[in-house]
């Protein structure tokens, strides 16, 4: 068993894998807004087809919107953690700064959402016949 340190990365390559992480999540979570938004707009656009058909899509964009977006945040935040943390932090920095890196990753996606939903991702469009 080694019991010898691992030599530190250098440093440009641990900025560049940071800026590379960060990329791939502001991507991921815009991604995953989109996909929220459209379930809510697939729930909202057919609830009158299903009241036709003597059912309902109450609950649609939750499932397969909201819930799998929150899912992702809490694994990410857990995987942002474990990175963050590396052995050597305090937990409590480690959880502080894990949260901050998700919100800055994850808000950028949820507000281009709202702005191509016209605000309006968790409401029912007025109808106008």
């Amino acid at each position: 068993m080694r019991t010898d340190l691992r030599p530190p990365r250098p440093l440009g390559l641990r900025i560049a894998g940071w800026i590379g992480a960060a990329l791939f999540l502001l991507a991921l979570f815009a991604v995953a807004w989109v996909w929220c938004a459209m379930a809510f707009d697939e729930q909202f656009s057919e609830e009158s087809k299903a009241q036709a058909a003597d059912t309902t899509m109450a609950g649609f964009g939750l499932a397969w919107g909201l819930i799998p977006v929150l899912v992702l945040h809490v694994l990410v935040l857990i995987g942002l953690f474990l990175a963050i943390r590396d052995g050597w932090r305090g937990v409590g920095l480690s959880v502080l700064l894990a949260v901050g890196a998700l919100a800055a990753t994850s808000l950028p996606g949820f507000v281009a959402t709202q702005l191509l939903s016209g605000g309006s991702m968790f409401e029912p469009p007025v109808y106008v016949p």
